[in-house]
């Protein structure tokens, strides 16, 4: 039983943030290789997220 609860909360919670921190490096160093923007960090990844799904929330009517 621990075993499913397990794969759930991994399946829900840890696997999206690794991959949301694995796509932050790879922009990271994709910003850094074209000289577009040298000091990304993960902030800034979270300040993105947060500000979508603020317009998102804002477009379907939520106040």
């Amino acid at each position: 039983m621990f075993d499913i609860i397990f794969r759930i909360w991994y399946m829900i919670a840890v696997l999206p943030y690794l991959i949301f921190l694995e796509g932050n490096k790879m922009l990271q160093n994709y910003l850094k290789k074209k000289n577009i923007y040298a000091h990304w960090d993960i902030w800034h990844s979270f300040l993105i997220v947060l500000i979508i799904l603020l317009i998102i929330l804002w477009a379907n009517g939520y106040r």
